[in-house]
């Protein structure tokens, strides 16, 4: 179960902006359509480690709460020119899918800056 990152707080399944207990902003992390969770874990100047734990997080919430993907939008490189979070992120969510029974990857069609992991839930 999803925890507050500030109290431990346990989080329900519903979508929540901040702690019911601590008022911790609970960030950019939302529902959308079809049942994806989506996650944004490189525009907090997250470093790569807290940036991992962020998509750990989100895939165990996905699965738990039966979503049907994971939207991770780890950015492109827009102010720098050179990506830092993206790739590894990448990298990491196909080692995700490969470990998972019936996930696979995909590149958000809209976006260079966010990738998807469908769940076939």
């Amino acid at each position: 179960m999803r925890e507050c990152v500030d109290c431990g707080f346990p989080l329900e399944a519903m979508e929540l902006s901040a702690c019911p207990k601590c008022d911790h902003d609970l960030g950019p992390r939302r529902v959308v359509e079809l049942g994806i969770l989506e996650v944004d874990i490189a525009h907090a100047g997250e470093t790569w480690e807290q940036a991992k734990d962020k998509i750990d997080r989100a895939f165990d919430d996905a699965i738990y709460y039966r979503h049907a993907g994971l939207k991770i939008i780890h950015g492109y490189g827009s102010r720098t020119g050179i990506s830092v979070i993206g790739p590894r992120a990448r990298s990491y969510m196909r080692h995700l899918v490969e470990k998972t029974e019936g996930a696979r990857f995909a590149s958000d069609r809209h976006t260079e800056g966010a990738s998807i992991i469908w769940l076939n839930r």
